[in-house]
């Protein structure tokens, strides 16, 4: 290979600078950072939530635990942080590497923002959304997933270390030595949709408490492996069987964030052009007989097999990963909100006799489309006949965008009850003219109203 993929990764890195940065791109971290800072305040309400900060946040630091009002240390900070940012399963997405991008990079950031201004949290926002998501469109999504590896995990390593690397100022070799010491850490099975279990929870979080690690080692100079994803046994060898090599090498044609799209619904990001069909509608629950929904194949493992399991979740992970819950409870209730993901709508009598109408299928028409769109076919039998519906790209998508204000208004939702919204929204509207140190205050004020 005349150019491996680390020496492209690192030049990019390390020429990445604020001063280029398209105002657009800029405006994108904005709206993205404020889309996470939301999703942790609603999370610390969850069991899981408590328990993590209860095992692992004794020991006393510098950086904020997001929706608690305690201190930490930076690695214990940025697991918990990017733990909780992915419990509600309503974190920004990469459509093309099928990845969780800031739920990793964003608390990674937030573990150094006692020393970062905005100007270098924006910078090193967008190299760590650059490496993570090539990575995720190289590695090849629906190969990865079938290999049993979820992509926010492993990719999501490597877009904190590129992270981390530009706010340390490193330099080319100790970028490389990072990269080389995470290449031992990657992991993230795929195995919690056996019984719903919260190791997804976990990913992005273990991927920044992992990637501080590696690049205090790398500060330090520990010899990391050489060539971590291209590699006899690098990254890219070792966790798929069929890559797209250039997709890597293309690092910096284009700025990823604004790649990036935001979650309308806290469930698997599969679901939602489903879910934006039927919620574009009214409908007559009474009138539907059966639906039929056809999706790809990477999406089809995911959220709609095995059938009998998906059509009678047991838990709330479950339920962010059945197609037929998502879309029974957008038509009896209207809507799909955090308030829907609970025990109670689960285990509802009507909820649970619709989502026996709701079968799903894999295509083998949509696989040839897939990741560039995330086609979703519903056909809905009445009885009066039958209606079929298409949508190619979830809303929040750059071809379906929501825009800086309702973004605004997603993430008053989920803090409203903990803090005082206004200051947030306008402390990351002027984000590129402050300090990190001053948003950890403004979070930190009215905890309990």
């Amino acid at each position: 290979m005349s150019n491996p993929i680390t020496q492209v990764f690192v030049e990019h890195i390390t020429k990445l600078e604020f001063s280029r940065l398209p105002d657009e791109v800029i405006e994108k971290c904005k709206i993205l950072l404020l889309d996470f800072l939301g999703i942790p305040f609603k999370a610390s309400d969850l069991e899981s939530s408590r328990i993590m900060v209860d095992s692992i946040a004794k020991e006393e630091g510098r950086c904020m635990v997001l929706g608690f009002g305690i201190k930490t240390t930076q690695r214990n900070a940025a697991l918990i942080n990017g733990t909780l940012a992915h419990s509600l399963d309503f974190d920004d997405t990469h459509r093309e590497s099928s990845i969780h991008p800031g739920a990793a990079i964003i608390p990674l950031l937030l573990a150094f923002g006692d020393v970062l201004d905005g100007k270098s949290f924006i910078e090193a926002m967008v190299a760590g959304y650059d490496v993570a998501c090539r990575l995720g469109m190289a590695i090849n999504p629906a190969e990865h997933y079938s290999r049993g590896f979820h992509g926010t995990a492993t990719c999501g390593l490597f877009g904190c270390i590129a992270a981390g690397s530009k706010v340390l100022g490193f330099k080319a070799e100790n970028i490389e030595n990072a990269f080389g010491i995470a290449l031992s850490m990657v992991a993230g099975s795929m195995q919690f949709l056996e019984n719903g279990s919260w190791n997804k929870r976990l990913h992005p979080g273990l991927a920044a408490h992992n990637a501080i690690l590696a690049l205090n080692l790398a500060k330090n100079g520990f010899v990391g492996a050489a060539k971590p994803f291209e590699g006899k046994y690098g990254f890219l060898n070792s966790y798929s069987a069929k890559t797209y090599l250039e997709k890597a090498l293309e690092i910096g044609e284009r700025y990823e964030v604004l790649f990036t799209g935001i979650k309308p619904y806290p469930c698997c990001r599969y679901i939602h052009p489903a879910v934006d069909l039927v919620l574009q509608s009214p409908w007559d629950v009474e009138d539907i007989m059966d639906i039929k929904v056809e999706l790809t194949s990477a999406g089809y493992r995911i959220v709609g097999e095995p059938l009998d399991r998906k059509q009678n979740p047991e838990n709330v992970v479950d339920a962010q990963f059945s197609m037929p819950f998502a879309l029974a409870v957008s038509l009896l209730k209207g809507k799909l909100t955090v308030s829907e993901f609970t025990r109670e709508v689960i285990h509802d009598t009507n909820v649970r006799k619709f989502m026996k109408k709701i079968e799903v299928m894999p295509s083998n028409e949509l696989d040839k489309e897939y990741p560039k769109k995330w086609p979703v076919i519903l056909r809905i039998k009445t009885m009066d006949g039958g209606i079929v519906k298409r949508k190619d790209y979830p809303s929040g998508e750059p071809e379906d965008p929501l825009n800086f204000d309702q973004v605004a208004k997603k993430f008053r939702s989920l803090v409203e009850d903990k803090i005082e919204p206004k200051a947030v929204i306008e402390f990351i509207k002027k984000l590129e003219k402050k300090d990190i140190s001053e948003l950890f205050e403004i979070l930190d004020i009215k905890r309990e109203r």
